[in-house]
């Protein structure tokens, strides 16, 4: 959002005001504006730029940034619409500000589970990619504790940092907390978000969404989100889908649930419409990127020496902490761990471990 929009904006009340306030624009300028989203001749063209993880300070919040150039001029000067460019530009600095995730590693991915162990990509890459695709359902994988939902939302954060006045909107959504989203999940989501009946009406039948789901698993869902919310259909949300799933909740024929329905709407065969990344254990290089982002937070007498020397010597202990949940648990708890052992090559230390180590000090802890 430009400082122009920000300008012109501030001159008006927050909210959306009464429900039946909002002018509705002509049948004949709506259609227009129900573009599709992604494609070669779509007007929104996508570029994500990932910084290096050496390169930004352990407490940088902007990890990657996607820009979405050639706002729609159909918005422009519209008071309904400068209305909702407020609300929405609130809830984006109200999503800043609760972002935490003082550590972050890019994260790498394959394409599928037949893919090579070795044949890895960054996902942010193949985001970018399906952003600006025909595609219209990316599904990312991962085990427990992967950073699914880290990379959720560092990718909001990039999304609200590039954002402006009529670009895509990113809307992140924890379906855990939505009730039913088997039905209408943006209408509620942008209502717990503050905006008005309206708004929330205008905005399905002006503007596009990236919509970023996350915890499939989480809510022991089995529908076909896209299908149940008819996105894409005459009338409804124009979306593109990101959708995140703990790989052991899914069975052998899982694509039914993600993968979108033929129909008026979509002419191409509906695998081409569907896209996923399975995410790859950490390497032995990345473990060393955390720890190196992690010993600074915070005064430490363990160094990232300390700390690399340890994980590398007990024994199967790197190859246990390949993701970034169970490596924080061992950076947690390994000065307790290893508190007064002098042959650390005898020191067992398995995932039940880690979790009671850490579930003791954390209970130590608030107990202060």
């Amino acid at each position: 959002m430009t400082n122009d929009d920000l300008v012109e904006l501030s001159n008006l009340p927050l909210g959306g005001g009464d429900d039946n306030s909002a002018t509705t624009a002509p049948t004949e300028k709506r259609e227009k504006t129900r573009k599709p989203l992604g494609g070669a001749k779509s007007q929104y063209k996508a570029k994500l730029n990932v910084r290096g993880s050496n390169k930004s300070s352990p407490n940088s919040l902007a990890m990657n940034q996607l820009h979405l150039d050639d706002p729609s001029p159909v918005f422009v000067n519209e008071p309904s619409v400068l209305l909702v460019e407020k609300t929405l530009h609130k809830v984006q600095l109200q999503r800043l500000k609760e972002y935490r995730q003082p550590v972050y590693i890019p994260t790498m991915a394959k394409s599928s589970f037949q893919a090579r162990d070795d044949d890895f990509f960054l996902l942010m890459d193949k985001v970018n990619e399906f952003l600006k695709s025909e595609r219209q359902v990316m599904l990312i994988l991962g085990d427990s504790g992967a950073g699914k939902s880290t990379f959720n939302m560092n990718l909001e954060l990039g999304l609200l940092q590039a954002y402006k006045s009529g670009d895509p909107i990113p809307l992140f959504i924890n379906l855990p907390s939505i009730r039913d989203p088997e039905d209408d999940m943006i209408g509620k989501q942008l209502k717990a978000h503050g905006f008005s009946k309206a708004q929330i009406l205008n905005l399905k039948e002006h503007r596009q969404f990236i919509l970023i789901c996350d915890g499939y698993d989480e809510s022991q869902l089995t529908t076909n989100l896209h299908t149940s919310n008819s996105f894409n259909c005459a009338g409804q949300w124009s979306v593109k889908l990101i959708i995140s799933c703990r790989t052991q909740y899914l069975g052998q024929d899982y694509h039914g649930r993600f993968v979108p329905q033929r129909g008026s709407h979509y002419r191409r065969r509906t695998l081409a419409l569907f896209q996923e990344a399975i995410i790859a254990p950490f390497s032995k290089n990345q473990i060393r990127n955390y720890v190196g982002q992690y010993v600074p937070l915070k005064p430490r007498t363990w160094t990232i020496q300390n700390y690399m020397e340890k994980l590398t010597t007990i024994p199967n202990l790197l190859n246990l902490v390949k993701n970034p949940f169970l490596l924080t648990l061992a950076l947690e708890t390994l000065p307790d761990v290893t508190e007064g052992k002098v042959d650390l090559s005898a020191v067992l230390v398995t995932r039940v471990q880690l979790y009671d180590i850490f579930v003791e000090h954390w209970l130590d802890v608030n107990k202060r």
